[in-house]
């Protein structure tokens, strides 16, 4: 165990949380996409001299009036209380929230931990210390909300008005389009299945990609899963079927994927639409037993399918319905330390041959009981190639804690990783022979700097206002130069930081409980691939600012003339050696 006097300096305030959110837009134009927002706070940050920690809601829609459908801001929101935090920067107040009262705490928030909230739109600078610059930050929020009201207001009396039409809304249901009227029409998009196993979007009337590349067209595929599903096929097996015929799904950003259960319950609970008719409620939020297939009004004109099969479907589904009895026992939610990391070898190896991150899927906790301690399993209805859909929990946290044993050092240890450290910066250490002198020299012009502003102003030659502003420039320039250290600080800082939090779950991850090891596992690593077949984790990445200290543990290794293959990127590799041992590679 290190000797806590390893980790009890003071720690520098350098860290900025950068965030970026994306808004709704119609159409492809975006006023303030993640690039530019991006853009704007690197130069602010770089203009600081403080190091980026990136926070993003930018995959799809993630509204700012709630906090809960965000990930990226609930995680830095967790991270805003650490001592090493000294600003939060975003683009502009409305990329934060959009609610009045939320700005209002965080504003709350920063003043209490006297850190620095930023807006990175040179449009949009405010100075929040200033009573002015809260009024005014109250006021934008006060705006923006109503904003987005008066948008999602809009936004819900059209769609009511498109389904007075009998007008779908949303992405059209597999396997359809919509036509010049906003109807459905049969879709002319699908994929080849080529002779490697791979699929390629593509279109009707295109040219095969290569020879013996068999077209699978979405619509067809759609009407293959209705008429299975009428002959009496549970979803597993139309599902098995489909794909043993190399038919695929589209996804919702129009690209190949493989077929799931979940997809043919998608493709059967849309009939009604299929049919030509809008009903109130969403096909995914229907019951099956709420409703009667013979006295939905389908509209022969609009169907894309045929109408008697259509309707057969809906009989079939509520035919197998049942209304769930209002009784039962309450269950109990299990936490699962390694929830939300773990993903499966098998589909991580089919998601980077078909060049399609979407394809990668996280194992997912299955329930406790008295005599085991759960498990994880795969994603039912998804083929990847595994054999082993499961594997048990204490199996795999096991392998998780003895990987964290694998990467803690000791003193001596980690007094080789910052020899290391400063070894690989030898090429910095010119610039920084002088630093300290010319921070101290830079910190005592500011002090002059000020006095002589503050003489000025006494003496009348500058009014109140001239002086302020005086005043806060050289408070940024001193709050820059003070928190400014060199690249070897930084290091040795971020080393400290990780060899901590390795240690501490290398200590007590055998005597705590599921929450605490829920939280040491994720404030340190960002992804585990585990491999079902083998039981065994094959790569895991760490959190970024920590894969300094994994570089360094590589380079460790081979000064130890231990076996050691740890490249320089973000993901490591490990295996087994025998005797349920495992090495580094």
């Amino acid at each position: 165990m290190l000797k806590k006097s390893i980790h009890t300096n003071q720690v520098q305030r350098t860290v900025a949380l950068c965030y970026v959110r994306r808004s709704w837009v119609k159409g492809d134009k975006d006023l303030a996409s993640p690039a530019m927002q991006r853009q704007h706070i690197q130069r602010v940050c770089n203009a600081h001299g403080w190091t980026m920690e990136w926070y993003e809601d930018a995959e799809g829609h993630k509204s700012g009036m709630h906090e809960k459908n965000r990930p990226g801001w609930l995680a830095l929101k967790a991270r805003m209380g650490d001592p090493d935090v000294v600003a939060i920067v975003a683009y502009d107040l409305s990329r934060l929230h959009r609610r009045g009262w939320r700005v209002g705490d965080l504003l709350d928030f920063v003043d209490n931990h006297n850190i620095r909230l930023v807006l990175a739109d040179p449009n949009k600078s405010i100075d929040f210390s200033t009573p002015q610059g809260r009024l005014m930050a109250q006021l934008a929020a006060i705006f923006d909300e109503y904003y987005a009201i008066d948008i999602s207001m809009r936004r819900k009396a059209n769609i009511a008005f498109k389904k007075s039409q009998n007008k779908t809304v949303g992405i059209p249901p597999f396997g359809t389009k919509r036509d010049a009227d906003g109807y459905l029409m049969p879709t002319d998009e699908g994929a080849w299945l080529l002779p490697d196993g791979t699929w390629q979007p593509g279109k009707v009337g295109d040219e095969p990609p290569v020879e013996g590349a068999l077209w699978r067209g979405y619509y067809d595929c759609a009407q293959r899963i209705l008429e299975l599903y009428v002959l009496g096929n549970g979803r597993a097996t139309v599902c098995k079927i489909m794909r043993d015929e190399g038919w695929v799904f589209r996804s919702r950003y129009g690209l190949p994927v493989p077929l799931e259960n979940d997809d043919i319950v998608r493709v059967t609970k849309n009939w009604v639409e299929y049919g030509g008719t809008v009903v109130g409620s969403r096909a995914k939020d229907r019951a099956a037993y709420s409703m009667n297939p013979d006295e939905i009004p389908l509209n022969e004109e609009r169907a894309v399918f045929d109408i008697a099969l259509l309707r057969r479907v809906g009989q079939v589904s509520t035919e197998r319905s049942f209304r769930q009895p209002h009784r039962g026992r309450k269950m109990i939610d299990n936490t699962y330390p390694l929830s939300g990391l773990v993903y499966c070898a098998h589909c991580d190896r089919m998601a980077m041959k078909m060049n399609n991150p979407k394809l990668r899927t996280r194992l997912m906790g299955r329930a406790k009981t008295e005599t085991s301690n759960g498990s994880y399993r795969h994603r039912p209805g998804l083929e990847c190639g595994c054999n082993r859909k499961q594997v048990f929990g204490e199996t795999i946290e096991h392998d998780f804690f003895r990987l964290c044993q694998l990467l803690s050092v000791d003193e001596q240890a980690f007094a080789s990783l910052q020899n290391l450290a400063i070894e690989m910066i030898n090429e910095l250490d010119e610039n920084e022979a002088g630093f300290a002198e010319k921070k101290a020299a830079a910190i005592s012009k500011c002090k002059r700097k000020f006095v002589a502003a503050r003489h000025l102003f006494e003496e009348g030659d500058i009014d109140r206002e001239e002086y302020h502003r005086r005043k806060e420039r050289i408070d940024r320039e001193l709050a820059h130069w003070q928190n400014a250290t060199t690249e070897t600080d930084k290091i040795n800082e971020q080393l400290a930081r990780c060899v901590d939090a390795i240690t501490k779950i290398a200590g007590i991850w055998g005597s705590t409980d599921d929450e605490n090891r829920y939280s040491l596992a994720h404030s340190l690593f960002e992804e585990i691939v585990y491999d079902l077949d083998l039981q065994q984790i094959v790569s895991f990445r760490l959190k970024a600012w920590a894969e300094q200290f994994l570089t360094l543990r590589g380079q460790l290794y081979e000064v130890g003339n231990r076996r050691s293959k740890c490249a320089p990127d973000r993901t490591r590799t490990c295996a087994f050696a025998s005797g349920g041992q495992r090495s580094i590679l």
